[in-house]
């Protein structure tokens, strides 16, 4: 059973590889020192949140001396995508926003798992809430291990309702949604959680901070609807090509009850910073016996071959960084 006294992790969340140093970062285009990727305190995303931003992933494979970047199209095509939805005026070259992105790898020679971003800020100065652009573009390549430092999460359901979107739109990465699930997050690590889950304003369970979730249960895998206010994710996407496709599972994609994960055989969470990773348990009740379920860790595995095109090879979604 899991030790509900104790965080799973054994070290801290986003633990990064130092090993190799960070010396360019990307503006626009044009690399620049780490030290100098700065934006003015009055930029209208630094006074209202205007900003939208993506998350990827590179993986490192020893076996080929390759460093491969993990769905960098699908990331770019959702970056313009809500660029869009939340009206800023910015890049719309997908192809040239991504080989800027591996362009900054090449740049400062990263050979290890790494997190990238890229960020499009409305940088007007002294600016309006209304404004749309001018804008700038930040991207970065850090290297970065497990997110969570561990396996094995203890999981609060927070106070916190999930926006809606009413009020802002969830689908999308947007900066300011983002406190939102931080909430979240600062009340689960006080009450001596390692993450946390917010359900919709109807009470179905909706995403992690940060997250998109998922559970067996009755032999069946089950994850939210894109219109029960989650982020519509690629590795939430990565996840049920595999399962369909690799283990020919059906997947129920339908409003899911908070109650239904208490008594779930299995639950994990999922993203490009997470991975995938399994659920202990849900405000202090253990699913099933508190480890990984079968179901969990074939897609855990599945999700490590994918990365590095060792599956789903025909899916295009491990672009290698160096040239052969």
């Amino acid at each position: 059973m899991p030790n509900f006294q104790e965080s799973a992790t054994a070290v801290a969340p986003y633990q990064e590889q130092r090993d190799q140093p960070v010396k360019y970062l990307l503006r626009d285009g044009e690399l620049v020192d780490y030290d100098d990727a700065r934006l003015h305190v009055l930029s209208t995303s630094l006074k209202y949140g205007v900003g939208v931003f993506e998350g990827f992933r590179a993986y490192w494979s020893e076996d080929e001396q390759q460093l491969y970047a993990f769905r960098v199209i699908d990331h770019m095509k959702r970056l313009i995508d809500s660029m869009r939805v939340v009206e800023i005026d910015g890049p719309q070259d997908i192809d040239e926003l991504s080989e800027q992105l591996l362009g900054l790898i090449r740049a400062n020679g990263l050979r290890s798992n790494l997190h990238m971003r890229a960020q499009v800020f409305v940088d007007s100065k002294d600016g309006k809430p209304e404004d749309t652009g001018p804008s700038t573009v930040f991207m970065a390549a850090i290297p970065m291990g497990n997110y969570f430092g561990g396996t094995g999460l203890n999981v609060q359901i927070s106070s916190w309702a999930r926006l809606s979107d009413r009020s802002m739109p969830p689908r999308v990465k947007s900066i300011a949604n983002y406190q939102n699930g931080r909430l979240a997050l600062l009340e689960a690590k006080r009450n001596g959680y390692d993450a946390a889950l917010l359900l919709t304003e109807g009470g179905h369970v909706a995403e992690g901070a940060g997250y998109n979730v998922f559970m067996v249960r009755q032999g069946r895998l089950c994850t939210p609807p894109a219109t029960d206010s989650i982020l519509e994710g690629i590795t939430r996407d990565s996840v049920l090509h595999l399962a369909r496709t690799e283990l020919g599972l059906e997947v129920d994609i339908r409003p899911i009850d908070r109650t239904e994960l208490y008594s779930a055989d299995e639950v994990f969470v999922c993203g490009s910073a997470a991975e995938v990773n399994h659920v202990a348990s849900v405000d202090r009740t253990a699913i099933a016996n508190g480890q990984a379920g079968d179901v969990t860790r074939n897609l855990q595995e599945l999700y490590r071959q994918a990365v590095i095109g060792k599956v789903a090879s025909d899916r295009n979604w491990a672009t290698p960084v160096y040239a052969s």
